[in-house]
């Protein structure tokens, strides 16, 4: 129940953006490159392009903060957002948020659930319902994901927001109650099936419709006769 935190961030060699909009950034994809952009601190935004395969080994690592290089100067950035293609496999823009390392921001930190649940052993499984948290943290100090063990848990066993140990300086913001996970029963489903009141009498293939004009059965008791038709008149 430890926080892993990443000590050593990814440096990120960053440079302007010389052909912004549309057709300049379908050129840096052909070329192995990204666009982004840098910005906050009440400074301008830089529109940047850096390496499509450093910035993927950087934001698939899991890493919140990032250290990006430009013109020779260092300066710790957050990534806050990151847009894939309709695939949502090939990332095609990075925003990067500077930060002051001396003002808390909030981010969503990955929860790792190890062992398994004593309730898996009685025919249950474990089932997550939310598998991050939202925190505040000072820039520096934010883990790379918690880890929780779930092994004690039984069969409808919980586990809540507020059960997750936090590092020091880690401020909890999901509601405190919110359920991460519980150990279900599974339970093989049998589809009903609904039995008519009255049952159908089969169709008999080549049985005549009933006469024109015949009255419907009375209740307990036969059939009406058919009508009489009206006999023709004597002449």
């Amino acid at each position: 129940m430890v926080a892993a935190t990443e000590h050593k961030r990814h440096t990120l060699e960053v440079n302007i953006r010389s052909a912004p909009g549309r057709k300049g950034a379908v050129h840096l994809r052909e070329n192995g490159k990204i666009p982004g952009v840098v910005y906050g601190l009440a400074k301008e935004n830089l529109p940047i392009e850096l390496g499509a395969k450093e910035a993927e080994r950087a934001i698939h690592s899991g890493a919140h903060l990032v250290d990006i290089k430009l013109n020779g100067s260092v300066e710790h950035v957050l990534i806050q957002d990151v847009q894939y293609d309709y695939l949502q496999s090939v990332i095609e823009h990075v925003d990067f948020m500077r930060i002051d390392p001396t003002h808390k921001v909030r981010v969503k930190v990955p929860v790792e659930f190890r062992g398994t649940p004593k309730g898996a052993k009685e025919g249950g499984i474990l089932e997550v319902q939310i598998s991050e948290l939202e925190v505040e943290v000072l820039p520096l100090e934010i883990p790379d994901k918690i880890r929780f063990d779930v092994e004690h848990l039984e069969i409808h066993g919980l586990v809540h927001a507020k059960e997750i140990p936090l590092p020091a300086g880690v401020r909890l913001l999901n509601p405190a109650d919110q359920i991460l996970c519980q150990v279900r029963t599974v339970k093989e489903v049998t589809p009903e099936v609904t039995v008519a009141a009255g049952v159908a009498e089969p169709e008999v293939i080549g049985k005549k419709p009933a006469e024109e004009g015949a009255a419907p059965a009375a209740a307990g008791g036969k059939a009406a006769p058919a009508a009489k038709k009206d006999a023709p008149a004597k002449k």
